[in-house]
């Protein structure tokens, strides 16, 4: 797989739970008397400053009593650890692959491994320290019950550091950039490593047509009779109307999808954003796409005090807000304009992650 050395905060730390060969035999279970897994080790309270001397290095293992289901000759279960901003009350929990398969009761976590998580999936500026909460999930497969049962979180501290971080791209050559498969420019990337990818293209022309490869054309996919499904040197993909487009492919399936989209701003911070019903568009930034053939947008606005985001095709389905900085994600918060003023806005859609600027004019 190719990958290109992007300097970012971080990567997403790995979202995809993966499902063993192994299966467990199906099973009759009385969960009454059944206890859930408890850490032991790191203690609440335990405080991590990070290092690039750390990336490589084990900075604590987290360790716990195995899960017990009572039944006699059950088979071990399996344990993921799951990760959340303490404040979160695992609403938006992220699990951790590494441990998937594991019937063992113990995890090192790598300083690398913890500051991606710190930075990406839970929001944490470098040098800025902030609170992540871990729980281990216990479970059975193929038992004839619920067999769900999470440990009681305990709650650390990071300060992570800022990152360099390798992702994958998959390129994507098309009539748009002369067919040139070779062009790490035109790229969707996978932050996860985990063969999923997402990218945001700008197609200036009509009936754009384009394929997915990976360096060259000895390995390609297109879409032969556009059903989403990719094939092996498959038909050309077509884009019939000039536009920013969300582009997302998933090699582990073999499928793709393609959407159209206009963006805009809107919220509450006027005189030019006077609420959350009214979009002001965006224009594709056409002198920094012929430098990236990635999309950058902008509008010049007069802001005042409130908030607003960015959303596309004026629907709430896909809008993006912050997490931290000026790093942007899905669903993300309200974006807090803390002084008035004519500003440039920038919504750049062109690398890994996505990202905003506020420029005063």
């Amino acid at each position: 797989m190719m990958k290109q050395a992007v300097i970012i905060l971080a990567t997403i730390f790995g979202l995809v739970i993966l499902h063993s060969c192994e299966e467990d035999k199906d099973v009759v279970l009385n969960m009454d008397h059944a206890s859930a897994p408890a850490i032991t080790s790191p203690a609440a309270g335990a405080s991590f400053t990070l290092s690039e001397e750390q990336e490589d290095e084990v900075v604590f293992n987290l360790e716990w009593e195995a899960a017990d289901y009572t039944t006699e000759g059950m088979p071990q279960p399996r344990y993921l650890l799951q990760a959340d901003l303490a404040e979160n009350n695992f609403e938006d929990a992220t699990t951790i692959i590494d441990i998937t398969e594991t019937r063992t009761n113990s995890f090192g976590i790598t300083g690398g491994r913890l500051n991606t998580l710190a930075l990406t999936r839970m929001g944490i500026s470098p040098f800025e320290t902030g609170e992540i909460s871990f729980r281990i999930f216990a479970f059975l497969t193929r038992a004839s019950e619920h067999t769900w049962m999470y440990s009681q979180p305990v709650t650390i501290s990071v300060t992570p550091f800022e990152q360099v971080i390798d992702a994958d791209i998959l390129n994507v050559p098309g009539s748009y950039q002369g067919w040139n498969p070779g062009n790490d420019n035109t790229v969707v990337y996978s932050l996860a490593m985990d063969d999923i990818y997402e990218g945001y293209m700008y197609f200036p022309d009509d009936d754009t047509e384009f394929k997915y490869a990976l360096g060259d054309w000895s390995t390609n996919w297109g879409d032969t009779g556009a059903d989403g499904n990719l094939e092996p040197d498959g038909a050309n993909i077509e884009a019939s109307l000039p536009g920013v487009y969300k582009l997302n492919v998933d090699l582990n399936e073999l499928t793709h999808e393609f959407l159209r989209t206009e963006w805009s701003m809107i919220g509450d911070a006027g005189p030019d954003l006077g609420d959350w019903d009214t979009d002001i568009p965006m224009e594709v930034d056409t002198e920094f796409y012929d430098d990236t053939w990635n999309t950058r947008l902008t509008a010049i606005v007069q802001l005042g005090e409130g908030e607003f985001k960015f959303r596309a095709n004026a629907d709430w389905d896909l809008n993006l807000g912050v997490d931290n900085d000026e790093v942007l994600t899905y669903g993300g918060a309200n974006i807090v304009v803390e002084q008035a003023g004519t500003y440039m806005v920038i919504l750049d859609l062109s690398g890994p992650l996505y990202r905003y600027e506020l420029i005063p004019q």
